[in-house]
């Protein structure tokens, strides 16, 4: 069985390894609501002076233009993003701990000039009813 993410999470930022262009991220918050295949995941990120929020949604069995797929039981997800000139790769693997109260969402960009890697550890703002998904 694969760990379902479903749940709310808050940074742990001192636990977190942040590299230069994340080190000024303060708080963050991902909401993750997920029904195997699917994941559907909402953040928002901010530092002291402004914040940045996001939304997708992907598919892990393998269908045409899915981004998802699994590694054991981790989740990786990988987006193509910045410009035709410069472009990027940003993959995220997210990981669950501590029967499901931590989440670990490790973060690689390649590319574009943003080349970075960042570990952001997440904790569940509620109790694991359910940590697995068929």
């Amino acid at each position: 069985m694969k760990p379902n993410f479903s749940g709310e999470y808050i940074l742990n930022r001192s636990a977190s390894v942040l590299g230069a262009a994340a080190s000024s991220i303060a708080t963050a918050l991902l909401r993750i609501d997920h029904d195997e295949p699917r994941f559907r995941c909402s953040g928002r990120f901010a530092t002291v002076a402004d914040a940045f929020e996001f939304t997708f949604e992907l598919f892990t069995d393998g269908r045409e233009g899915s981004t998802g797929h699994w590694q054991e039981d981790a989740l990786i997800t990988e987006f193509r993003i910045g410009t035709p000139e410069a472009p990027a790769v940003m993959t995220w693997r997210y990981e669950l701990s501590d029967a499901g109260r931590r989440l670990r969402a490790t973060e690689r960009i390649c590319g574009g000039g943003r080349d970075q890697d960042n570990v952001w550890e997440f904790r569940r703002s509620e109790e694991v009813l359910d940590t697995t998904t068929e």
